[in-house]
């Protein structure tokens, strides 16, 4: 749910998967060195609410009033003891936004996955 053939592996933080070798050919890579040139117009974030309530796939995320984005998949995770998800937002982001949740604007975190290694938070 966190990419499908609308997005490229350049929005989905899967830029490392691809081979940018001149001795490689792809279809579609001549359109994917354009985005890595011009830069990608959204990007995959980590969002984390430390407040309660949990964190849903769909649900959209603004800054100021807008819509910049939406959740791509989110949950509570028993490890950290919160609710966490990824995002597709504006490119733009850094490090605060909001969550509509039922009609309110709930404050978030950026963060940079993975949310949790080796069994501790990650960010």
């Amino acid at each position: 749910s966190d990419m499908d053939e609308t997005v490229t592996p350049l929005e989905s933080n899967m830029a490392w998967t691809v081979s940018w070798s001149d001795d490689r050919d792809f279809i579609g890579k001549t359109a994917l060195i354009e985005q890595k040139e011009q830069g990608v117009p959204t990007k995959l974030v980590g969002l984390v609410l430390d407040t309660r309530g949990i964190l849903r796939g769909h649900q959209k995320v603004c800054l100021e009033g807008s819509v910049v984005g939406e959740i791509t998949s989110g949950s509570f995770s028993p490890t950290l003891g919160y609710s966490v998800a990824l995002a597709r937002v504006d490119a733009s982001l850094v490090d605060t936004c909001q969550v509509d949740m039922r009609g309110k604007h709930v404050d978030v975190k950026i963060v940079k996955p993975p949310f949790v290694r080796f069994g501790k938070q990650a960010y």
